[in-house]
């Protein structure tokens, strides 16, 4: 089922491990520039995933372990996209797995609405 925004932070919240079909919602984000990251969550027993839109192309990104809000990276150390939330608002981020460094891409991210 897809939902509207303003159940992002609730469903994350109550996405627990006793589900048993993966629940799927759909957000955008508004970053500065205007940049726009359409999102699509998708919440199961076994693990979440932020499937991202950007730069043209798709990008999946299992939930990591973030000590606040919630991260999505690709679980190595080499580069990638690293992506966070926090209630109504995200930041994508590139890890450069070389230095162990990551830079902003898109801040100030917000949920569209």
């Amino acid at each position: 089922m897809i939902r509207g925004p303003a159940v992002l932070v609730a469903a994350l919240a109550a996405a627990a491990p006793a589900c048993a079909a993966p629940e799927v919602i759909g957000i955008t984000f508004r970053c500065e520039r205007g940049v726009e990251i359409p999102v699509t969550f998708v919440i199961a027993a076994d693990g979440s995933v932020a499937v991202l839109t950007v730069e043209g192309r798709q990008i999946a990104l299992p939930q990591a372990v973030s000590g606040s809000g919630a991260r999505y990276a690709w679980p190595s150390d080499g580069s990638g996209y690293v992506f966070w939330t926090k209630g109504d608002e995200a930041t994508l981020s590139w890890a450069d797995g070389a230095t162990s460094q990551e830079v902003t891409l898109y801040g100030a991210c917000r949920v569209a609405g």
